[in-house]
């Protein structure tokens, strides 16, 4: 037998294994991971909760850390460090001067990753939550690449009470439609027990202290979703950010009217949406619109909203936006208000329910071309199955809806709601199958993982 050298030796008793950190003492736990969630909890103050948050999802922010980049390259037009740098100098003092619990939750959950061996700065986090606001302030460097901003159509939504539901009770379901990078980093289903305030649950991604998508459900009897008000034409102020007033709002918030107070106090206008809100103690649903300087506010205990990146108010779409949509057919939001208005309002009117919700939420029906189709223009988006590009990108741009989730008032008594992740409609998405046929978007490959026909799951703690 051929000797081995003592130098030979030691190289072949070095398992090539990954070192897992050990978890030290926190306030929180994973409850489960299932069928491409992750459900955690954590507890306590600030820092406690978000060091609990960092240690749980030190894998999931391994993930941000390498991605990021590449999604501040693609949207921003700009290196992360300069990106850092602008939301420094915008959002960090805000944030630290008038939202003091949130930055130390930000705090405790870079130095959380940081104890598991994943380096995410404070600042880092502060530019990951602002990312959904800050694109305006990046014009200039879009405008020297000759590109314009596009359409930012994120979600389809509704929420029904009265008559409208099968039994008086709310229902309220949303879709989420994003790229798909940043749909797969939004699997975390967060339970959130602070030491003071309401509890709540929301979906995000990590290292969010709001939801981004947004979907929660909180102690209050309060619960809500949003879909963006697409075409805005300002820039932002810059005041309180819009992620900041959500999450104090879910955390402080007791009625409907308190967060109208809290969303407007010092409205940064850094992310134009149309809020549902609906209060189970009531039964009231609410439709908010905000902007920067217009907002609207609609709210009723019979009948229903939803949203699909036009604004409802003339005042709001006509001064802040250049969107034109509304009514054109031939246009994402516009097949998917004539779509939702005739689900929602004529077949399943007075029959809305979670089962009938899901149904809504995953439909394919093109409106422009009058038949079943998965495209751009369906309340289930699908632009990556697109070959005309009606959402205003290129041609099969892997993008489109990422999740669904329903609830109903009783559901959300006990902060509970039925998910799927990947898309509303179960759609497989093959990551390597897809760049094959489409090479002109294969940049983002090594960012993506493959999405498989999920079912329908309970979320509950």
């Amino acid at each position: 037998m051929k000797s081995i050298s003592k130098k030979s030796k030691a190289r072949t008793t070095r398992k090539k294994y990954t070192k897992i950190p050990k978890i030290p003492k926190i306030n929180g736990k994973i409850i489960e991971k299932k069928n491409g969630w992750v459900v955690a909890e954590i507890r306590g103050d600030a820092y406690e909760r978000g060091y609990a948050h960092g240690v749980l999802l030190y894998k999931e922010l391994k993930r941000i850390v390498y991605a990021f980049p590449f999604i501040v390259k693609k949207y921003f037009k700009t290196s992360l460090s300069n990106y850092i740098k602008v939301c420094k100098q915008e959002v960090k003092q805000v944030i630290k001067n008038d939202f003091p619990e949130i930055y130390e939750e930000m705090r405790g959950i870079s130095n959380g990753a940081k104890k598991m061996g994943v380096n995410i700065s404070v600042h880092a986090l502060i530019a990951w939550n602002s990312a959904f606001g800050m694109e305006p302030f990046f014009e200039d460097e879009k405008n020297e690449k000759n590109e314009k901003n596009e359409k930012n159509e994120k979600c389809s939504a509704f929420i029904a009470t009265g008559d409208s539901t099968q039994n008086g009770e709310i229902v309220m379901a949303h879709n989420t439609h994003t790229d798909f990078l940043t749909g797969q980093l939004m699997n975390v289903i967060m339970y959130i027990y602070p030491s003071s305030g309401n509890h709540f649950v929301m979906q995000i991604a990590p290292g969010y202290v709001a939801s981004g998508t947004d979907w929660f459900l909180c102690s209050s009897g309060i619960i809500g979703c949003e879909t963006t008000i697409g075409g805005t034409e300002y820039k932002p102020k810059f005041g309180s950010p819009f992620f900041c007033r959500i999450r104090q709002a879910m955390q402080y918030g007791k009625t409907l009217d308190e967060y109208v107070e809290i969303m407007l106090k010092n409205n940064a206008g850094d992310y134009a949406c149309c809020w549902l809100f609906g209060d189970i103690n009531t039964n009231e649903i609410m439709q908010f619109e905000i902007g920067l300087d217009k907002h609207n506010i609609n709210r009723t205990k019979n009948g229903l909203f939803y949203g699909m990146n036009s604004a409802f108010s003339f005042d709001l779409n006509n001064t802040e936006t250049t969107d034109t949509d509304f009514h054109d057919i031939s246009t994402s939001s516009g097949s998917r208000n004539y779509r939702l208005d005739a689900l929602l309002n004529n077949i399943y009117s007075g029959k809305i329910n979670t089962d009938n919700a899901k149904i809504v939420i995953s439909d394919h029906y093109d409106v422009f071309l009058n038949k079943e189709i998965m495209n751009g223009r369906s309340i289930c988006n699908h632009a990556e199955k697109d070959e005309h590009g009606t959402t205003k990108r290129d041609a099969f741009y892997p993008r489109g809806c990422t999740d669904g989730k329903v609830v109903n008032s009783q559901m959300a008594k006990n902060l509970e709601f039925e998910g799927r992740f990947g898309s509303a409609c179960g759609r497989v998405f093959n990551v390597k199958n897809h760049f094959k046929l489409h090479p002109e978007h294969k940049d983002w490959e090594p960012y993506l993982e493959n999405m498989d026909n999920e079912p329908w799951v309970s979320i509950q703690h």
